[in-house]
């Protein structure tokens, strides 16, 4: 599938996506929470077209499929994160969480898996956080094309390309294309719960269902291969696992050790004792100076001795 490829017919499935993670892009974050509900291009087309904006939330289809998973982060909320979506690391510990692992991957594929094809992910501000961030959390897995066939769109995009199209000559003070700015432009309320995962998803998904048929021809044409995302972060594929080193890494030290003291672990013949001195034994080195004088005068009674042999007469 090529790098710009759209999708090969209609998207068939809008899969609605929002993560809560702990903190913003340069910290690394990590999901703490996350909600996917799929709704099939069906139920989208049959929608009512609203002139201008509906007066009330419309209800959300009856068939829709929804996923939504709380995640321990194995790192620490930052207090912004926490105060913003209600969950830290100690909370989600003691609920018995468990981390983002492969056999989540595989719950993301096999919801998928379960929706007709083409399937888009639809994010709000995706292409900047939820997009990347989902990237990160499977590359560190070593599962980057889990979601392999899948296509995603930035509803922040699209909405504000819908707007435009509606009131192309309006103007006036820029607009804000956060979630709770377009919900409130059209319902005139905030959105309920938000900055939790599902309650963002519907939130999103009601704001959707102003312009479905509009929505819809946007993401086929604007539409990308989620492969194409890069992640977040680039990080290996043990980061918070805590693994045992591998042997490469583990022969390191070793062969430091080796260069540096061969008798500690380097060598199998154990290093030889000192002998154990008697506490009245004179020091070696305090013997050498008699000895050497007794052979200087060994060496000098032999020479006069040879001498005296030699002398006529003795």
């Amino acid at each position: 599938m090529g790098s710009q490829a759209l999708p090969p017919g209609p998207v068939q499935t809008l899969i609605f996506l929002d993560l809560e993670a702990t903190g913003l892009p340069f910290s690394q974050p990590k999901v703490t929470e996350l909600c996917l509900l799929a709704i099939h291009r069906w139920a989208l087309e049959r929608l009512p077209t609203h002139q201008g904006p509906p007066s009330t939330v419309p209800p959300p289809p009856r068939v829709l499929d929804k996923l939504s998973l709380c995640v321990a982060p194995g790192k620490a909320c930052s207090p912004a994160a926490s105060e913003i979506t209600g969950l830290s690391t100690p909370v989600l510990a003691a609920h018995g969480r468990q981390r983002f692992d492969a056999n989540l991957a595989n719950m993301l594929r096999a919801f998928l898996q379960r929706q007709p094809q083409p399937w888009c992910l639809v994010a709000h501000n995706g292409d900047r956080y939820d997009f990347p961030l989902l990237q990160a959390e499977l590359a560190v897995l070593g599962l980057a094309s889990a979601l392999e066939g899948a296509f995603c769109v930035d509803s922040i995009a699209a909405l504000k390309a819908l707007e435009q199209a509606d009131s192309p000559s309006e103007h006036g003070p820029r607009k804000s294309y956060s979630l709770g700015s377009i919900y409130m432009r059209l319902y005139g309320q905030a959105p309920p719960d938000s900055h939790t995962a599902e309650g963002d998803v519907l939130a999103l998904l009601s704001i959707c269902q102003w312009r479905p048929q509009a929505l819809l021809r946007w993401v086929d044409a604007h539409a990308r291969p989620f492969n194409t995302v890069k992640p977040m972060y680039v990080v290996t594929a043990s980061t918070g696992t805590s693994p045992r080193p591998s042997a490469a890494t583990a022969t390191v030290p070793l062969a430091r050790a080796r260069g540096t003291s061969p008798n500690r672990g380097g060598n199998r013949n154990p290093k030889p004792l000192s002998p154990v001195k008697s506490p009245g034994a004179p020091p070696r080195e305090g013997l050498l100076a008699p000895l050497g004088l007794l052979a200087f005068l060994t060496l000098a009674v032999a020479t006069l001795y040879r001498l005296s042999l030699a002398i006529p007469g003795q």
